[in-house]
């Protein structure tokens, strides 16, 4: 995917780093005795655990979730059900009518007593018709069930559209949640260190209690935004293996694999409004199968029309022993007299029902109009503000931690002062991994709004 500029730009500092600096705060300038080390049941505790994701982990890049999708999905099956189903109805508005055959055998003949006389003595009588359609109904009621059926192909790739949407969303969204996890799998231990020491420097009173209590309402909120971070992770799960209808993904758990690319090759700040509003209108699904139905209820509308025309039925008939004469041939004809019903309900229905389709068209020209305008702003804000952010975050950060550890050096900060440049650093990491899922989703919903995607319509 070339749409965009993804590349993960959180800050090279690593709480690795940031953890040392800590222990140098609370240690070497305070005489703090070592770090205690974990007990040997908490080590392998985290072993156990560590050893179970690795077996339970599965990667999954996009493209592979996109072929299981388009392979496995139920919603997507049962569209195409539906289309077949279409296509059948084509082949039965071809067929013609069955002939009718209607016999009439006397049962008893007084004459040589005998019940069922099939002989020449006997009485039998019958009628073979056809029924041929009159003004062209049968050529209407086929052209009728092809629409339906492009219709339904176009429900179809509505309903593909809106679940690819889905899809790729949760796939970004469960990505960049695993990238906050791996962020606090390595701030919360490494603030728990860091309270360990800090609590043995207090029983010294070489450091104040509102500064340790600082640091454990800041392991509190770490913690806490983990849990909801982990709740998301199950969430976005669930909805994937839902999607992908995969029989063994509850048995692992799913990483998504994602390319990230640094520059991109088209750029969402660069399209031109009118074009995509073009490009929309002539690609999407929804607006075509409202279009198509129009054609559908004018073709209704010409064959209830035709209705109001009586079908012939032609045929012959021969009467054995029952007429003027026996051995009696004759031809036949029927036809109904449009007297009293001349299909005006239906008629009036169809008329109505091609208004309403006409003014639901309208309206969903108008939608597709503002929605993409919408999509097509909002994913030029996120994209503006990530290239506004993306570099001198990173840089800036990094120059600040160099002046967080002379500052403190030279007795500038204190830990208090350190507690709130860490909890800064965690939160603006989190907010640029936010922006860039964010960002993501934008260009997603506007390739959604559009009917394809953006590198698609570079080409």
């Amino acid at each position: 995917m070339h749409l965009y500029k993804c590349a993960i730009t959180a800050p090279t500092i690593t709480v690795a780093t940031l953890t040392y600096l800590f222990l140098t705060i609370i240690g070497p300038s305070n005489a703090v005795p070592s770090v205690p080390k974990l007990e040997a049941s908490d080590i392998l505790e985290q072993n156990s655990r560590n050893d179970t994701a690795l077996l339970l982990k599965r990667k999954l890049s996009l493209r592979e979730a996109e072929e299981l999708f388009l392979k496995n999905n139920l919603s997507l099956i049962s569209s195409k059900f539906e289309i077949e189903a279409k296509k059948a109805e084509i082949l039965q508005a071809q067929l013609w009518d069955n002939p009718s055959i209607a016999i009439d055998q006397n049962i008893y003949n007084r004459q040589t007593g005998i019940y069922f006389d099939t002989t020449k003595n006997g009485e039998t009588a019958i009628q073979i018709q056809q029924l041929f359609l009159m003004a062209g109904k049968r050529d209407k009621r086929i052209r009728l069930a092809k629409w339906n059926k492009e219709i339904s192909e176009q429900i179809f790739y509505d309903t593909l559209r809106s679940l690819k949407l889905e899809l790729r969303t949760t796939f970004f969204q469960l990505y960049f949640a695993r990238k906050s996890l791996e962020f606090y799998g390595e701030s919360i231990p490494a603030v728990k260190k860091t309270i360990s020491g800090a609590e043995n420097v207090y029983q010294n009173r070489n450091i104040l209690l509102s500064e340790l209590l600082r640091l454990k309402s800041l392991l509190f909120r770490l913690e806490n935004d983990r849990s909801k971070i982990t709740q998301i992770v199950y969430e976005k799960e669930a909805v994937l293996r839902v999607l992908l209808n995969e029989q063994n993904t509850t048995e692992y758990e799913i990483f998504p694999e994602f390319t990230e690319h640094a520059d991109s090759e088209y750029s969402i700040l660069s399209l031109d409004t009118k074009e995509i509003i073009k490009s929309a209108i002539e690609n999407r699904p929804d607006l075509k199968s409202l279009e198509l139905s129009v054609k559908a209820e004018q073709t209704n509308l010409s064959l209830q029309k035709a209705m109001v025309i009586p079908d012939l039925a032609l045929g012959g008939s021969y009467d054995r022993a029952g007429n003027y004469i026996n051995n009696y041939y004759g031809f036949t004809l029927s036809t109904s007299i449009p007297l009293f019903d001349r299909n005006q309900g239906n008629i009036r229905s169809s008329e109505m029902i091609l208004n309403s389709k006409k003014i639901a068209y309208e309206e969903q020209l108008l939608k597709v109009n503002t929605e993409v305008r919408a999509a097509l702003e909002i994913a030029r804000d996120k994209e503006r503000l990530l290239k506004n952010y993306r570099y001198s975050f990173t840089k800036e950060y990094k120059n600040l931690a160099g002046l967080m550890i002379e500052n403190y050096r030279k007795k500038y900060i204190n830990i208090l002062e350190f507690a709130d440049f860490f909890e800064s650093y965690s939160e603006s990491t989190l907010n640029m991994i936010r922006l860039q899922s964010d960002r993501i989703e934008a260009a997603e919903s506007l390739n959604f709004s559009i009917g394809k995607t953006v590198a698609e319509l570079g080409k």
